[in-house]
């Protein structure tokens, strides 16, 4: 496949070098002179020294041949221009742009260009990291011996009611968080899947807390 890079910034080069290697024809689009002449060493890419949002250098790139144009400069409005400008004035039906500022994906969303924001995909990747039962230290109580802590219940962790969940002793389950709902629990009240459960706990039980909101009992070394 021919691919348009416009942008040789580390992340326009990692995909022209990777790109290259599966086989694929690059050319890369780099308005600085020196920084051109760098990428295309490094990368082996054909690179055009230029700027992207030139519609005559998007036609020196043949860009009506390529089946993606990525716009992966530090400018927003720099990635939107490019990938209008090959869908308009070259055809070219697949672009991808690359968002520095979450807050203007709206505006490329509105525009129907496709986008990323590493922003995004970071905030993203560290919710499901949280979601898959991350402990997290709300406060510090007393003197630093004790904590205010939250675990979130792994949407594959089966119900269970407080009073089996074998929690260690000096340990107090203080609420339970469901939907935006506060649950105050008795030892029969049921722990859900995605529940964000608050508890006090000594901070060298913290471990012991975390598996036993985590992990079943039949899961557990």
């Amino acid at each position: 496949m021919r691919m348009v890079i416009v942008g040789g910034g580390k992340i326009g080069s990692f995909l022209a070098r990777e790109m290259r290697r599966n086989r694929h024809a690059v050319v890369l689009i780099e308005r600085d002179p020196q920084h051109a002449r760098q990428v295309a060493e490094n990368t082996g890419a054909l690179v055009i020294e230029g700027d992207g949002t030139d519609v005559k250098i998007l036609g020196e790139a043949d860009v009506r041949r390529a089946g993606y144009l990525i716009a992966v400069t530090g400018r927003d409005e720099d990635n939107l221009v490019a990938c209008q400008l090959a869908r308009t004035a070259y055809g070219c039906r697949q672009v991808l742009a690359r968002v520095n500022d979450p807050r203007n994906a709206r505006t490329f969303e509105a525009l129907d260009v496709p986008s990323v924001s590493v922003t995004d995909m970071l905030v993203r990747y560290l919710s499901e990291q949280m979601d898959v039962s991350e402990l997290v230290r709300l406060a510090a109580l007393g003197d630093g011996t004790a904590n205010l802590v939250e675990v979130v219940v792994p949407p594959n962790r089966p119900q269970v009611a407080v009073i089996d969940l074998g929690m260690p002793e000096s340990t107090i389950i203080a609420a339970i968080v469901r939907a935006g709902s506060v649950i105050i629990p008795r030892g029969n009240t049921v722990i859900e899947p995605k529940d964000r459960v608050v508890v006090v706990t000594l901070g060298d039980l913290e471990t012991e807390v975390r598996d036993a909101l985590v992990e079943p009992d039949d899961d557990r070394a």
